[in-house]
């Protein structure tokens, strides 16, 4: 039982990283012991945000698993947006260690893992000197070059200073290195200094931008009927009518490619929940066959989940230069 003291101490440290990337697993090593359920599963594992207390070296803290952001339906995701949010709430009046869990794809960092590290980071501006980077699962074998290139592709895609990555081999429940990483990763969270997050904006993806359009384009419309009406009874007046027809061409024009706008930013959604759910069956194809990597079925599975990816690559790459458009 903590004391009223230990309470007033304590620190959060929130686990956060989309499904699959092994939150769980590395919050029950941290722990040092099963505490929160994780499986090997196409589908996510943790849909609410779990917490414990725990000491690590003299210091108290309360760690936090949440689920991960993007998945494959609204509610889904709107629902792990409160979870995440949620962690957040309680801990507002207590310093912060945050760890971010990003997976990877044959040593590539993940595009999804991106996009939710950067919605996360505008709503709480995280803190280079209080966040933590994990690599997960890497193979043990991977190219001596690989950590360094990795670091400098992280903070060119983060667009920040990252003092602290780690990066974690490959490990199953039963594998001697776990009390090597535990070690490894405690020494990293009591040498990184929490701070309190704030939360200064929503959680948002891309695709809320749609909707926050479509309300812009309402109001642009309302302007554009206003305008016509204002002038109406000063058609007479060829100075006046010369003003009026200048302002409602130019609102016309922001109103037509606001909405062709609008239409390419849904298409582009609609493109990108469908490959996202693409990837994650051509994922679970992938696990079904894993004990036999040379077979047709598995090869098959690999191939068409990396096209599908590179796709959703160029899909954000598109959505990025649409919405530096349109602001």
């Amino acid at each position: 039982m903590l004391t009223s003291r230990a309470m007033l101490d304590m620190y959060g440290l929130i686990i956060i990283g989309n499904s699959g990337v092994g939150k769980s697993f590395l919050a029950n090593i941290i722990l040092g012991k099963h505490h929160f359920k994780h499986d090997f599963s196409a589908r996510s594992v943790t849909h609410r945000t779990e917490s414990t207390t725990c000491i690590l070296g003299d210091k108290h803290y309360r760690i936090y698993n949440i689920p991960g952001l993007i998945e494959g339906d609204e509610e889904r995701i709107a629902l792990n947006r409160r979870e995440i949010s949620r962690a957040f709430e309680e801990q507002k009046e207590h310093p912060l260690v945050v760890i971010y869990v990003f997976g990877h794809q044959n040593g590539r960092i993940r595009n999804e893992d991106i996009v939710t590290f950067q919605a996360i980071h505008n709503a709480y501006t995280l803190s280079p000197d209080s966040l933590i980077i994990i690599v997960n699962g890497l193979p043990p074998d991977r190219p001596n070059t690989y950590n360094k290139k990795t670091r400098a592709a992280l903070i060119d895609l983060l667009g920040m200073k990252l003092d602290q990555i780690c990066y974690i081999d490959h490990l199953n429940s039963v594998d001697i290195h776990r009390e090597d990483v535990r070690k490894y990763l405690i020494d990293t969270i009591l040498n990184v200094h929490p701070r309190i997050h704030i939360k200064t904006n929503n959680i948002n993806l891309m695709s809320d931008d749609i909707f926050e359009l479509k309300d812009d384009l309402d109001i642009l419309k309302i302007q554009i009927d206003n305008e016509r009406y204002e002038h109406e009874d000063v058609i007479g007046s060829m100075e006046r009518e010369y003003e009026a027809v200048q302002r409602l061409s130019v609102l016309r024009r922001l109103f037509c490619q606001g909405k062709a706008d609008l239409y390419r930013l849904k298409s582009f959604r609609e493109q990108e929940r469908h490959l996202i759910s693409v990837i994650g069956q051509w994922e679970a194809e992938e696990i079904a066959y894993a004990d036999d990597h040379s077979s047709d079925h598995y090869i098959l599975a690999v191939t068409n989940k990396q096209d599908a990816q590179e796709q959703l690559t160029k899909n954000f790459a598109t959505q990025r230069q649409i919405n530096v458009a349109l602001n």
